[in-house]
């Protein structure tokens, strides 16, 4: 500063207490080497001096009460002769004009207030320069004395101390120009992102002297100890895994107090150590502490075993109990004096001893199972009561009595419910059957039991959605809740009493969890960056209900896009170094080291922050019991630069000590000491797209080029405009997935597209350049291509996969072909499966191709008619335009196409939901067939497992027909011939170029691996399902629709069980803490493109326990949109992936797609074996290994089956009493439209004694006999005891009202024998009575093989009719 101080005279005012050294310079009694502190009586400059007592002049004159804070340095115009002189006091200086905002005048004010205090001297370098001292007064001293509220002097100090200088030098009086060192105000910055922070975690590393606990030292001996084996583990945790659970155990064992994050730890000038808070601008002599989290996030990368740490965490403190809260330790007052015994049992409990260790021990060593100890022990668990407050207080307020809550050593997990059954078996494959107690709380009906019995359990093992479900406790079954406020009965009076129909709430109504009546040992959240949200059900139920001395967050991502290193990197981005090397690493970290505003100030940051605050209750970010609020998190984990407003430059350093106190990582270095995972090889994979994938993308690139070119690549009907955004997303979305294969262009949407381009060409008036013409015009071509392909427009109606065969038996071949071509022959998948049925199903027989040419005229009716439902669809959308925007398929920014879903086998072993599962993976209960309106099905039971099916004159049959259902032994025993043609029929391509090389794949690999593919979109899960399924291969479908409980089993009997080879996942659920490490093959049908989501899809398998290589290889169709698409995702950057909210977003994606061009056809691939994307091996179609399974079901010879049978009424044939007869009426047109199917019931006429009417009670349906007695007019109601009707007649049947009457007609209830002899009823029979003793024939009367009574009784029945 160019201007000196001075006082009213011209000179500042000096403390009066100074003295003269040796060279006659002045020395100040507090400057170094005399006493900071200065004598009573000293004057210093307040404005209320009068009024300050003794004790306060005492304290605000003791500089030991200040902190050096720096020094202001201002340089003396006038005279600058005057020698050095020694630190002086400076009691008082001059006021200025009140608006003065010079630092001079804000000092002034501090000095007048006592907040600061002053010494001055000459600079002992530059004669020029006075140098002032600067000590503040801290805000944890001098309350009593000094006003801290007075804004106007809190801004005079934060515009001081940005002039203050903080070197040692200058405050030892040394001050040249140039060597100023500014004190920093803002929190002191720490360089990097919160990436780089995560990542650079320090490895744990505990320590078994920091704990002081017997017990709980015990444990993390036995944890550290390599040679030791921890009671009830089977597995052999590795080192890392060993520290990683110990710092857990450290964590929950030690009480320690760690220094506030808010608060940064400073070097004073003069050495001493001072606490600054930047925030706050708060100066503390003394450090602030709060008490370190107990509990934290377990945050080791996906697949390195969080598992099997918390298991052993768990292990290791079995049966020690948690801590009884300080405030409520003291024990209850005893009615009588206590004996030894219950003073002992009372110790015991009130210091959380591990009783249940010790005993063990005892009992390892004598033998002595001391029982009389532990059953007074059990008898008296630990406990303590926690006093109630009354809902309202008022005169007549009665105290409500203390809560008991009763101490449990049990852990209790919350699991996503997909994960519930794989817990399960982690549990069963890591620890013992006995070691641990667990009980699993999946079922959302099953009741929690009471907390005596809960607290026996070790483990308590939740779904997420069961443990929400506690949220229920304090009210009804209606979720009324009592009001603080209890309100007067209003109920209405019972009749003309004045008693109350009371239905209000009582307290005895009231769900009362058991969770709140116990203290668990710890709360354990698995996949627990959900509980980041505040709002949640689960996280107030966990706050409310559930007191635990330990939470923990268990999860690789603990926030949004908060990964592992190692995780993060993607193979293709690396490929110039080795994977998962240290330099890779390394290069990786460097690249995400600096601060990234967009990044690190949303997402990841802010979901730590709310899990610090909601769940872990970490203070300060949390309010205290005792009234403090909780701090904000934005505010302090960020160097903001302005004190009134957040900046966000960068993170503070209180953000790396929060994380290193609850995160609990183990650096990648440290785990590849201990364990090396099997090598991993990503490939890329392009193939050479088939006729119809090239069809298929040419449609695509036509629709974008005729929007381009006929919008004129303006206005809204430009797809690429700003407000097309929805339109744009779902048309690439589905030109992703057509790489695959697509159906969801009709000849009517390619129809559309032409002519609205042909009328756009022929118009005069446009502004179409010559390019763009024959862009068009060229497009146009390629579509006339499309139209004139015959299996295209088969496919595209019936929305069917093609596959091409070899040899197929020339007598049916023309009714299967799609395209008419035979030699291969073109069919759809679900047409092949039909075929393949129809065939095997057959076999033994002469002919097992009997009917195989009426077979496949009806199946591909679809596809050369269209279905009934498209057609009902088409009309509902007449009135709709075929085109959307300019040139644009409306069918093109729709979804996927529906398809004609069926159940695949692999799935008919469960039951999925309805309600939850989409229509692409339910499975559907089976129907019978519909025998024709008219006839009767007659179906005789022959042997048990096969039945022989006839029906009436209506409905051919050959003799030649199989049954329904076979026995196994039947199945077992029947083969093809050797010479038989249908063993020659082989798969030997598809239209979908992925799909050949995948199903290759797969049939090379999948007996001696295990495969895992990831898919996106629900329509590829369901083509590959139905080609593995001609293949008879098994495999799973976990889709995002798929019950949460059907994910959970899928997992684990992948993970397990041997048949099940090949599991499609859908890209999008492969990263929520799935263990997946028995599949050592992946494949992703589509490019992820996104490197975060396709790393985490591949850590499913690669974890630990994979013991195989595993191959990872991402298919791409070449020269097509989708593999520039993959180039330019490659070449993105981090934050390039991040501002782009969908891939489509970016720029330069935006401009391939823009840029798309047509791939080239030629004539050779129009024809023959050129239109198909071959197999690397041809595949047998009849008769391959594993046709007999699939045909009979899910049974077999082992394993019959457990599906409930749909109860059906017998009724004997007389003809042969060993053959039973099952009756089904189909005529449900005759008794109501709605009626679909009902079961007869009739009685057994062949024998006597029993003449009871049987009715089948365990049908989901109403028996058609009930339906009618309801319905029927007249009908008699009144049954005697054994069910016969008035009239002793022996069948139950209706009596119709006149009205209701029908004509006599042939009787369905025809014989076996005369069924297959008379075939049509002769036409004289009609309109003349008629007999079943004597049945007209050609040759006259013939008597029927009925019995009398039979033959009176179907008598009766028509003449009733």
């Amino acid at each position: 500063m160019e201007s000196n101080v001075w006082d009213t005279s011209g000179e500042p005012i000096l403390s009066p207490n100074s003295s003269q050294d040796d060279a006659g310079c002045t020395t100040s009694a507090t400057s170094p080497p005399s006493s900071r502190g200065s004598p009573p009586g000293l004057r210093v400059g307040f404005g209320n001096h009068a009024t300050l007592s003794k004790e306060a002049v005492n304290f605000l004159s003791d500089l030991n009460n200040y902190v050096a804070l720096g020094c202001l340095c201002f340089e003396d115009m006038i005279d600058n002769d005057l020698e050095p002189s020694s630190w002086q006091d400076i009691a008082q200086l001059p006021m200025l004009p009140r608006h003065d905002a010079t630092p001079y005048a804000h000092v002034a004010k501090l000095v007048d207030a006592g907040w600061v205090r002053l010494q001055t001297c000459r600079s002992m370098l530059d004669r020029r320069f006075f140098i002032w001292r600067v000590y503040i007064l801290p805000g944890d001293a001098g309350h009593r004395f000094i006003d801290r509220q007075n804004k106007k002097l809190w801004a005079a100090l934060e515009n001081l101390i940005a002039d203050v200088d903080v070197s040692s030098g200058i405050w030892e009086g040394r001050y040249a120009p140039g060597s100023d060192c500014k004190f920093d105000c803002w929190a002191r910055r720490d360089e990097g992102s919160l990436f780089y922070m995560f990542n650079k975690l320090p490895s744990p590393s505990p320590s078994v002297d920091t704990i002081e606990e017997k017990y709980a030292q015990e444990a993390l001996e036995d944890l550290l100890d390599p040679a030791s084996v921890l009671p009830g583990l089977k597995t052999v945790l590795y080192p890392y895994q060993r520290r990683s659970a110990g710092l857990m155990l450290q964590r929950e064992s030690v009480a320690k107090l760690e220094l506030d994050p808010r608060l940064e730890q400073r070097t004073a000038p003069d050495g001493s150590v001072y606490y600054y808070g930047a925030r706050d601008l708060l100066f503390l002599r003394q450090p602030r502490y709060y008490e370190a989290c107990r509990g934290g996030i377990l945050a080791e990368t996906m697949g390195l075993g969080k598992t099997v740490i918390l298991l052993s965490t768990i292990l290791a403190t079995k049966d020690h109990p948690p801590k009884v809260p300080a405030q409520y330790s003291m024990p209850p007052t005893r009615s009588t004096v206590g004996g030894l015994a219950d003073m002992t049992v009372s110790a015991i409990n009130r210091k959380s001893i591990p009783w249940k260790v010790e005993f063990d021990r005892i009992k390892h060593a004598t033998g002595n199972d001391m029982k009389g100890c532990i059953d007074r022990l059990e008898r008296s668990p630990p406990c303590y009561y926690v006093p109630m407050e009354p809902q309202r207080w008022n005169r007549k307020t009665i105290l409500p009595p203390p809560k008991k809550v009763t101490l449990a050593s049990t852990t209790v997990i919350v699991v996503p419910r997909n994960l519930c059954k794989q817990w399960q078996s982690e549990i069963k494959k890591h620890v013992d059957d006995e070691a641990l107690r667990v009980l699993v709380m999946e079922d959302l009906k099953r009741a929690l039991p009471p907390p005596d019995e809960l607290r026996t359990y070790d483990v308590v093992l939740f779904s997420r959605n069961r443990f929400e479900m506690e949220i229920r406790d304090g009210s009804d079954e209606q979720g009324r809740r009592i009001l603080a406020t209890q309100l007067v009965c209003r109920c209405p009076y019972i009749g003309a009493t004045r008693t109350r129909d009371c239905r209000c709430i009582r307290g005895d109504d009231l769900y009362d969890s058991p969770l709140k009546h116990l203290h668990f040992k710890r709360l354990i959240i698995d996949e627990g960056h959900f509980f980041s949200n505040n709002n949640s059900t689960a996280v107030a139920v966990a706050n409310k209900l559930v007191t635990a001395d330990h939470r923990w967050v268990v999860s690789g991502t603990p926030a949004k896009d908060l990964l592992g290193v190692e995780v993060d990197m993607s193979v293709a981005e690396n490929m110039w170094q080795k994977p998962e090397s240290k330099d890779s690493r390394e290069a990786v970290l460097e690249q995400r080291r600096a601060f990234n505003y967009k990044d690190d100030t949303a997402g990841a940051v802010k979901s730590l922050g709310s899990l610090a605050s909601s769940f872990l209750k970490i203070r300060p970010w949390c309010a205290s019991d005792t009234g403090e609020r909780k701090a904000d998190w934005d505010e302090y984990i960020y160097r903001h630069e302005d004190l009134r407003k957040r900046t966000y430059s960068g993170f503070s350093s209180c953000l790396r000590r929060t994380l290193e106190a609850m995160v609990v990582k183990t650096q990648p270095e440290d785990v590849e000491k201990d364990i090396e995972l099997p090598p991993l090889s990503h490939e890329v994979v392009r193939l050479e797209p088939s006729l119809y994938d090239k069809l298929t993308a040419n449609l695509f690139t036509l629709v974008l080029t005729a929007n381009a070119v006929t919008s004129e690549r303006t206005d809204a009907d430009y797809l690429f405009h700003k407000n097309s955004a929805k339109a744009r997303y779902q048309l690439i979305s589905n030109l992703r997935q057509s790489a695959f294969f697509w159906t969801g262009f009709s000849e009517a949407d390619v129809e559309a597209s032409m002519k609205n381009s042909n009328g756009y060409l022929a118009k005069d008036s446009t502004s179409c350049t010559e390019e763009d013409r024959g862009l068009l015009t060229e497009m146009l071509g390629c579509a006339d291509t499309t139209l004139a392909s015959a299996g295209w427009k088969s496919m595209s109606r019936s929305h069917e996969l093609g596959l091409f065969v070899d040899s197929w038996p020339a007598e049916s071949a023309e009714h299967w072909a799609f395209d008419g071509t035979e030699t291969p022959l073109l069919t759809g998948v679900t047409q092949l499966l039909e075929a393949q049925k129809h065939v095997n199903e057959r076999a033994g027989t002469a002919d097992p191709g009997e009917g195989l040419g009426g077979a496949g005229i009806r199946s591909l009716a679809p596809a050369r008619y269209g279905t009934v439902k498209e057609q009902d669809r088409d009309k509902k959308k007449a009135d709709k335009p075929l085109l959307t925007k300019a040139g644009i398929p409306t069918s093109s920014l729709n979804g996927e196409p529906v398809l004609r879903r069926r159940s695949s086998l692999s799935v008919q072993r469960v039951k999925l939901s309805p309600k939850k599962i989409s229509q692409a993976f339910k499975v559907t209960k089976p129907q019978r067939k519909r025998s024709p309106r008219k006839g009767m099905t007659l179906t005789i039971k022959a042997e048990e497992g096969s039945s022989t099916s006839m029906t009436d004159a209506s409905t051919p049959q050959t003799p030649s027909q199989p049954s329904k259902k076979r026995k196994w032994s039947e199945i077992e025993a029947a083969d093809y011939a050797e010479d038989s043609p249908y063993l020659q029929g082989r798969i030997v391509g598809t239209t979908s170029a992925k799909l050949s090389y995948l199903i290759s794949q797969i049939v090379k690999y999948y007996k001696d691996e295990k495969i895992l593919v990831f898919y996106d979109g629900d329509n590829v899960a369901y083509y590959i399902a139905q080609v593995l399924e001609v293949l008879h291969i098994k495999h799973e479908i976990y889709a995002k629709s798929l019950a949460a409980s059907l994910k959970s089993e899928y997992v684990v009997r992948f993970d397990q069980e041997a048949q099940d080879r090949v599991l499609l996942m859908d890209v999008k659920q492969a990263a929520f803490g799935l263990n997946l490490s028995s599949a050592s093959r992946i494949y992703f049908v589509n490019p992820v493109c996104r490197p975060n989501i396709e790393a985490q899809a591949i850590k499913r398998a690669h974890r630990i326990g994979q013991t195989r290589k595993v191959f990872v290889e991402t298919l791409v169709l070449k020269g097509t949109i989708e593999e520039k698409m993959l180039e330019r995702a490659r070449r993105m950057t981090r934050s390039e992936h991040m501002e782009a909210k969908v891939l489509e977003d970016d720029g330069g994606i935006r401009e391939i797609i823009q840029s798309a061009s047509l791939l080239p056809v030629s004539d050779e691939e129009q024809a023959g074996y050129g239109q198909m994307a071959p197999l690397e091996k041809a595949q047998q179609l009849w008769g391959r290994p594993g046709w007999r399974e699939t045909i009979a079901g899910t049974r077999t010879a082992a394993q019959p089956s457990e599906k409930k049978k749909r109860p059906v009424v017998v009724l004997n044939d007389v003809t042969d009493p060993d053959e039973d007869a099952q009756l089904v009426y189909e005529g449900a047109d005759d008794f109501g439209r709605s009626v679909r199917r009902r079961v007869l019931a009739f009685v057994d006429c062949t024998n006597p004694d029993e003449e009871d009417t049987y009715v089948d009670d365990d049908t989901d349906d109403e028996p058609m006999l009930n339906r009618w007695r309801r319905s029927s007019q007249g009908v008699s109601t009144a049954f005697s005891a054994t069910g016969k009707m008035r009239g002793g007649l022996d069948v139950v049947m209706p009596v119709f009202a006149p009205a209701e009457r029908l004509a006599p007609s042939w009787s369905p209830l025809s014989s076996p024998i005369l069924l297959e002899e008379h075939r049509e009823v002769p036409p004289q029979v009609a309109g003349r009575p008629f007999s079943f003793s004597q049945i007209p024939n050609a040759d006259g009367p013939t008597e029927t093989p009925f019995g009398k009574r039979t033959a009176d009784v179907l008598q009766d029945i028509l003449r009733r009719l």
